[in-house]
């Protein structure tokens, strides 16, 4: 209250010829701004306080997650290194897996072969057991066509008559 009175004070006509006008408004720009301060000041302490805390807590939290991005950088780096040494790993792994495979298909056409080869040396050997067979027979066929046509062209009535005597002695004896 005392402050309203004295700018009211300050800035009636009858007094003004005293003041200079610079001067009151000074004086009134001093009281108004002590006004503020003491208004003001615990609300505004504590509202830098608490900017000043968040600000804190703000650097902090980019501190951490600077560091925890350089972590993770160095991760990556360290992974990206390990990338060369990996791929060579997985290249060569590759290249001695497919040298099994070769190696694997290489054996078994080489085993398919040998089955094939096995299966035509029995087809070719039963051919021929066949084929010989064949040959004895059709021998055999033609020894008795050739031997009967002799037969009969050597064998005369008697030659015939004294066969079956003969024959026919020796189912007697077998038959006593």
């Amino acid at each position: 209250m005392s402050s309203e009175l004295l700018l009211f004070y300050l800035e009636t006509e009858t007094h003004a010829s005293f003041i200079n006008p610079v001067l009151a408004k000074a004086i009134n720009l001093a009281i108004f701004l002590t006004f503020l301060y003491f208004i003001l000041r615990k609300p505004m302490a504590q509202f830098f306080r608490d900017r000043a805390e968040g600000i804190r807590a703000q650097l902090k939290r980019a501190e951490r997650e600077k560091q925890e991005a350089l972590a993770k950088l160095k991760e990556v780096e360290e992974r990206l290194s390990k990338l060369d040494s990996e791929v060579a790993r997985i290249r060569t792994e590759a290249e001695r897996e497919a040298e099994a495979e070769y190696q694997r298909v290489i054996a078994g056409a080489n085993e398919d072969a040998e089955k094939l080869r096995q299966l035509a040396r029995r087809e070719i050997e039963a051919a021929a057991k066949t084929a010989r067979l064949e040959l004895k027979a059709f021998v055999a066929e033609k020894t008795v066509e050739l031997a009967e046509s002799i037969i009969k062209r050597e064998i005369r009535d008697e030659d015939d008559n004294r066969l079956i005597t003969d024959y026919v002695k020796e189912l007697e004896e077998v038959g006593r």
